[in-house]
């Protein structure tokens, strides 16, 4: 993929792999803090031309903890007690049904076989990273 579409999508995305992922040598942060740094650059990736129409579902592992400010198209979940895999699996699969344009960004291989096998789209994280912070360099020209 060479760069994010600007249809109106939303991204499922499985928080805990993906601020834990880029952010894990990030000085010794702590997980909530990789979780606010995360949240931080996905609140302005949002605010690109491109993803502006899309939103943004994250789901992160474990209970309900005090989330760092996010956009209005930034909607952060906890799983509680089931795994976020489940929970973004069955809104993948809920949303296909519906003809709602949704994909699911983890780079968790077996997350993304999964939804393959139903024929839901999936994007790794760094993938979605390396096209979003393409686009935020677009807007600081």
């Amino acid at each position: 993929m060479k760069r994010l579409s600007a249809k109106p999508t939303v991204y499922l995305i499985d928080g805990s792999n993906f601020s834990l992922r880029f952010w894990e040598r990030s000085s010794g942060a702590k997980p909530d803090e990789l979780e606010r740094e995360f949240l931080s650059w996905l609140c302005e990736a949002a605010r690109t031309e491109t993803l502006r129409a899309s939103c943004f579902r994250v789901v992160f592992d474990g209970p309900w903890r005090k989330p760092a400010a996010s956009g209005p198209s930034i909607t952060v979940y906890y799983s509680e007690s089931e795994p976020a895999d489940e929970m973004l699996a069955e809104r993948g699969y809920f949303m296909q049904t519906e003809g709602i344009r949704a994909i699911i960004v983890t780079s968790d291989n077996g997350l993304r076989d999964r939804a393959a096998a139903e024929g839901i789209k999936t994007m790794n994280c760094e993938t979605f990273q390396r096209l979003a912070d393409s686009e935020l360099r677009k807007e600081t020209r």
